[in-house]
């Protein structure tokens, strides 16, 4: 099987802690791919001789196959995070994908209403999703939700605005506690109470971010009645299950 190889064709300082990559492919064919979906780039060798593999979501719509872009949040001890701000134009990186069946599933979302909601990181899926060809004719019908921290400087709301500038739904952002606060998750599932109050359950959802929080919202959206197999999960972190007890709203 020959490699699969991507090409850096511009990279862009969006705030202290972040940067936005294009890439295209470098055989120049078209980079095919569904919004939501990501890809895992190796990204080099570690000082153990292993392979840095990491996933990105894939911000950009999927209208555009010439090239598409990541955003990549630089972590002071991140291996992947302090070797990619160093590539130059033309450098190319070793991919797989793009993944993710659940948003490349043709039957979703169906007919209905439909809820998009991320939290953290987790903005990237959720952008995506918003630019996406299957959602480009059902905004009227979506919610879009961010949760963040009062300190996340990951992604600014105005470079989200500047992000999806070619559609009419802007996400509703709300702050809640950082990672650590042991209220992080009863704040999110109030403000999910809030979001959806009388309005009818979604018949589509998908979540990305923090696994510990979108878990707990799965499961309050399938007890009001959304149907686990139309709610799609992408956990950015805390990708295994917390062992503290679920919440549920009353």
């Amino acid at each position: 099987m020959s490699q699969k190889l991507l090409k850096l064709i511009h990279k862009e300082n969006i705030s202290a802690s972040s940067d936005i990559y294009s890439f295209k492919k470098s055989d120049g064919s078209p980079f095919e791919f569904v919004g939501g979906q990501y890809i895992i780039l190796n990204v080099g060798i570690d000082e153990d001789g292993k392979v840095i593999k990491r996933a990105y979501s894939i911000l950009s719509s999927d209208s555009k196959t010439d090239s598409f872009q990541i955003c990549v949040k630089r972590l002071g001890t991140g291996k992947a995070s302090s070797i990619l701000p160093e590539l130059i134009l033309g450098s190319e990186l070793e991919y797989s994908g793009p993944w993710g069946k659940f948003v490349g599933d043709p039957t979703w979302p169906s007919p209905g209403f439909s809820l998009i909601l991320a939290t953290d990181t987790g903005v990237t899926s959720l952008a995506g999703l918003l630019l996406s060809k299957k959602f480009s004719d059902r905004l009227d019908s979506t919610i879009a939700v961010w949760l963040k921290t009062k300190g996340e400087d990951f992604l600014s709301e105005s470079e989200l605005a500047k992000i999806l500038s070619g559609i009419s739904n802007f996400p509703n952002i709300f702050q809640i506690p950082p990672i650590s606060n042991q209220n992080r998750i009863s704040n999110a599932l109030e403000i999910l109470k809030s979001i959806l109050g009388d309005c009818t359950v979604p018949e589509n959802v998908f979540l990305s971010g923090d696994g510990n929080v979108l878990r707990e919202v799965r499961s309050e959206l399938v007890r009001l009645g959304t149907l686990e197999s139309r709610i799609g999960m992408e956990a950015f972190f805390n990708t295994q299950r917390n062992t503290s007890p679920a919440i549920s709203l009353g």
